[in-house]
């Protein structure tokens, strides 16, 4: 039952994470994150402050299946040393 709901609850998230992102963008609205990473100084945090241009593209990647896969094999137990 504890897998089910964790697995649940990562894909309810993933559900709403990409609805809400979805309606952002059809409202061409900028999400409060690209606007921090923007607006980063890019002498004092180069490696962040490089991210902000590309968030957009670095969010709309669909890595559901990468985090699955990664959530299960958590989620199993340790095979027999």
């Amino acid at each position: 039952m504890d897998a089910y709901r964790i697995i649940w609850h990562y894909t309810a998230g993933e559900i709403s994470a990409r609805a809400a992102a979805a309606r952002r963008r059809a409202d061409d609205r900028p999400t409060h994150r690209s606007q921090l990473f923007e607006s980063l100084d890019p002498a004092r945090l180069p490696r962040l402050a490089a991210l902000g241009p590309r968030w957009t593209e670095l969010t709309d990647r669909d890595t559901y299946d990468k985090g699955i896969q990664a959530l299960v094999r958590g989620l199993l137990p340790a095979p027999p040393a």
